[in-house]
């Protein structure tokens, strides 16, 4: 392990280091209610506007509990915190950026996890932080003397009659409830009274916060708490989808969802996609608070030596014997996330799960829970990958060199961060054994030798993710369902027609993520799917552009209305954040039967062709005459219809109404993957004629069927911004079945060209 001296600060603790818990007092705060008048650093007017506590996590930023940060509804705040713990109090104000879940439970409903809320400060102000974990919670600080659990300390403020008080203790996991987003950390072993909810939870043997008090049980003692880690489930900041622009006269109107690079190659999910290496939203409030709390540590550590500055968080852990079961000891840690905070941030979690799979020793990083999105992350996921510390430490420099190598636009600062970064590796790598610097070596002439990959002539296209979630019916409860959530790789170029199997690429297969056989009520579906469905969409969103969610239903049903199921509780419709298309779980003729349409891969190209001279796609309006629903035609004149054409249904009425089920199911059978309908009761109040010139008008100005899952996307955020001009489109879907991307378990072995 190298020695700790290599910074050319001080080596190693110096003995006076102040305890792990006053560094933890001094970043923890009180939060109350803004209230005219009040001062909440007095002693009766503090008390009466106490919510709960929280603590400095980077510079100006402070975490606590959803239920506290809001707990008056406003989401503005005074902070009270004592920049030297027993001192005098400091009030600023803040308001609250962001919470999870982002509304209040209904009256008598507690809050739902992970409960979190980050405050920004309103006003600048010199203050500790805590140290917040980079790895997965583990077993590592197991009790001695036969007693289970995990021992952590926590510490908060309560009101103690008519003052507040700090507060603080130790308690023991006793496991953990729900998974991924719902996860919560059981507690016991000792009482967690009202206010301290917010307060850092700590693990004493490596010197770091790892969760934040989330709720304290009613009858006996313990509470829950919910891991800093989940702040990697903070929204990514998106790009709003392309705005529908006000129609203009005529009939020849349309609604202006595209941008001027249209007519290039895109992604199925609309145009305009950015390059895979652009670098995140400034939005982005995990990258931004994480990235600020690595270098706030970094430059502390830098100044720790000066006469009266402040004590380096990584002194007082250096000092713990469980710190030094992590690779490197503290301080050269803490340089290296200060060095990896001042990097662009990866491009999305894909791309830093996919860098880390593609590097030796790596891949079980990828696999933690939350997600990894920070550089930061994928690093604390290798602190536990391997069995001895030469392991980890191989793989933690390996990983190194990865990012180092990781392509991204340059600009100075870029320029001088990389400097630090590789000044860090080969100071590093030198205090190690032989081999290991050799391996490094070469692994820095490698990527030295080899010149950076151009960017992709086709971002759109490649190695994108969509979302795929396929509904199944259990035939023996009545609209109950099994489901599976996985990652579905872009598709690859097809399989010449008539040619072997053998010999040839495999087709991508899903990704499984979630899945659950026991059989879900429709009516509980939109609930039970919203977290795993979050958690997918992590994996597969690029930055500012949601993945594609693909809903593979049984024919009779793929009317269901998925892309208005809520994204989470009280949260916007799915089809509102991004684009949702469906597809039937069989192939044409039912499943296991052979392909009736052998000429839908001759329809897919058609419409998917976006040539200079290629005719575009059309509308037809199937099932409405003068306003009058009329029967879809049959199979046989389905198929006659222009391989261009885009089926438009007028009159589908609702899931549950045979009718509209047996239209859609006959257009699947006629061999159109591509086709659009608006649900509804139906009724003569609702006008066909202004549809139908809308839905012919959009597909005549698309051209290409590639741009139709942008365009339903872009329309349906336009209704419910209210645009008036796009309520021709309410309740319009969109069927999207790509014969190149064959679902699970169907038998297509190649698709013709």
């Amino acid at each position: 392990m190298t020695g700790e001296g290599a910074t050319g600060a001080r080596g190693a603790a110096t003995g006076d280091e102040p305890p792990l818990e006053h560094l933890i007092a001094a970043a923890t705060v009180r939060i109350h209610g803004r209230r005219p008048g009040y001062d909440p650093s007095g002693p009766d007017e503090g008390v009466r506007t106490f919510l709960g506590s929280g603590f400095f996590v980077a510079p100006n930023w402070v975490l606590t509990c959803a239920h506290v940060a809001l707990a008056e509804g406003g989401g503005h705040v005074d902070i009270v915190h004592e920049p030297e713990p027993g001192g005098p109090p400091a009030v600023v104000p803040g308001e609250v950026a962001v919470a999870l879940p982002e509304t209040p439970p209904r009256p008598g409903e507690g809050w739902a996890a992970p409960d979190l809320a980050l405050i920004r400060l309103q006003k600048p102000a010199d203050h500790a932080c805590v140290h917040l974990a980079e790895q997965p919670l583990t077993d590592h600080g197991r009790q001695a003397g036969g007693r289970s659990g995990l021992l952590l300390g926590f510490a908060g403020w309560f009101r103690s009659g008519h003052r507040l008080s700090r507060y603080d203790g130790t308690v023991t996991v006793l496991g953990r409830i729900g998974w991924g987003a719902d996860e919560e950390l059981r507690l016991g072993d000792d009482d967690l009274p009202d206010g301290v909810s917010g307060g850092p939870v700590f693990d004493p043997h490596r010197g770091e916060v790892v969760a934040l008090v989330k709720s304290r049980r009613t009858r006996e003692r313990g509470g829950t708490a919910v891991r800093t880690g989940q702040l990697r489930h903070l929204p990514v900041a998106a790009a709003p989808p392309p705005a529908a622009a006000p129609a203009p006269a005529g009939s020849g109107a349309h609604t202006r969802a595209y941008g001027p690079g249209d007519h290039a190659a895109g992604h199925p999910a609309g145009a305009d996609w950015p390059p895979p290496d652009a670098a995140p939203d400034p939005g982005d409030l995990y990258q931004e608070v994480l990235r600020g709390h690595d270098r706030f540590h970094r430059d502390r550590l830098r100044h720790a030596d000066r006469d009266g500055a402040p004590p380096a968080w990584a002194d007082t852990q250096a000092v713990l014997d469980g710190a030094r079961t992590i690779p490197f000891g503290p301080r050269e840690r803490t340089l290296l996330l200060g060095a990896l905070g001042e990097l662009p941030p990866p491009p999305s979690t894909a791309g830093l799960t996919a860098l880390l799979r593609s590097v030796p020793g790596c891949a079980s990083a990828a696999r933690t829970v939350p997600p990894p999105r920070a550089w930061r992350d994928g690093l604390g996921g290798l602190y536990e990958s391997h069995a001895t510390d030469e392991g980890r430490r191989l793989a933690v420099l390996r990983y190194v060199v990865a990012v180092l190598h990781t392509p991204r636009p340059h600009d100075p600062g870029t320029a001088e961060a990389e400097a630090a970064l590789r000044t860090w590796l080969h100071r590093t790598t030198a205090a190690l054994d032989r081999p290991v610097r050799g391996e490094i070596t070469a692994e820095l002439r490698r990527h030295a030798a080899t010149p950076a990959p151009p960017p992709p002539q086709d971002p759109a296209r490649g190695t994108r993710h969509s979302v795929l979630l396929e509904l199944t019916r259990r035939p023996w409860e009545q609209d109950s369902f099994d489901w599976r959530i996985g990652l579905l790789p872009a598709p690859g170029p097809p399989r010449p027609a008539g040619a072997p199997a053998d010999g040839l690429p495999d087709l991508p297969e899903p990704e499984p993520l979630h899945d659950d056989h026991t059989g879900t009520p429709l009516a509980e579906l939109p609930a039970r799917l919203a977290g795993p469905l979050a958690r997918a969409f992590t994996l597969a969103d690029e930055p500012g552009t949601p993945a594609l969610l693909q809903v593979a239903l049984e024919r009779d049903v793929l009317g269901l209305p998925v892309d208005s199921w809520p994204s989470g509780p009280g949260g916007p419709p799915l089809g509102r954040l991004r684009p949702v298309v469906v597809r039937p779980a069989e192939p044409p003729g039912g499943a296991g039967e052979p392909d009736p349409a052998a000429d839908r891969y001759d329809r897919w190209r058609w419409t998917h062709d976006d040539a200079p001279l290629a005719p575009g796609i059309r509308g037809r309006v199937l099932d409405c005459e003068a306003g009058a629903r009329v029967p879809v035609p049959s199979t046989d004149q389905l198929r006659s219809l222009a391989h261009a054409s885009v089926p438009v249904l007028c009159h589908y009425r609702e899931h549950g109404h045979a009718g509209s089920a047996e239209a859609l199911a006959r257009l699947v059978d006629g061999g159109f993957g591509v086709a659009l309908w608006r649900r509804g009761a139906g009724g003569p109040e609702r006008m066909c004629a202004e549809f139908h010139r809308r839905a012919e008008a959009e597909l005549a100005r698309a051209r290409t069927a590639q741009r139709l899952p942008g365009l339903v996307h872009a329309l349906r955020a336009a209704l419910a911004e209210g645009r008036t001009d796009s309520f021709w489109a309410d309740g319009v879907a969109l069927l999207y079945d790509d014969p190149h991307q064959p679902l699970p378990g169907s038998d297509d072995l190649f698709a013709p060209l």
